[in-house]
């Protein structure tokens, strides 16, 4: 079990995985799911189900390849790639929807994320998840906003609550 339910402070200063819902509404996680902290993630126990496992650094990469961006602009940081995060964002179409094309069926939605300070940001604008790679101290992460079209890739301290998208193993 992933501990749950932390206080702010407790938040704020655990070095052990945990989980939240933004807001710690309900109906947040019903519509978006949970988030969790970087040690969450990478606990060796493993967070997704048996068979399943958080993508890497690279799987992100082949897939935003696979969308059409170029290996010079997968390898870099910041903001990349043309349309590719519109392809990752569910579509108004979708149930729930946000304002993608949903292109790939990645169905990407805009959960928002919980600093460090234990604030959450962003609910319904932005959708960030973890990879599985850390790169040095800090653990590589993907963002899709609702005002850019592109994917940031980017690094992110430990006790941000991001979501996870877990990939199936190849057998």
């Amino acid at each position: 079990a992933i501990p749950a339910n932390l206080t702010d402070g407790e938040w704020s200063s655990t070095t052990l995985g945990a989980t939240t819902v933004y807001g710690e509404n309900p109906s947040n996680l019903e519509t978006y799911g949970r988030l969790y902290n970087w040690y969450a993630v990478d606990d060796a126990r493993g967070l997704c189900p048996s068979g399943w496992h958080v993508p890497t650094d690279g799987e992100w990469m082949t897939m935003e390849i696979a969308l059409g961006m170029s290996e010079e602009h997968a390898n870099d940081t910041g903001w990349r790639g043309t349309d590719q995060g519109t392809q990752m964002k569910a579509s108004p179409f979708d149930n729930p929807g946000w304002n993608g094309t949903n292109s790939f069926g990645f169905s990407g939605l805009p959960g928002g994320f919980r600093n460090f300070d234990a604030a959450y940001y962003y609910l319904g604008n932005d959708a960030t998840w973890w990879t599985s790679s850390p790169n040095g101290s800090d653990p590589w992460m993907r963002v899709v906003v609702g005002y850019n079209d592109s994917v940031i890739r980017g690094t992110s301290g430990h006790l941000q609550g991001r979501s996870v998208r877990c990939l199936k193993d190849i057998e």
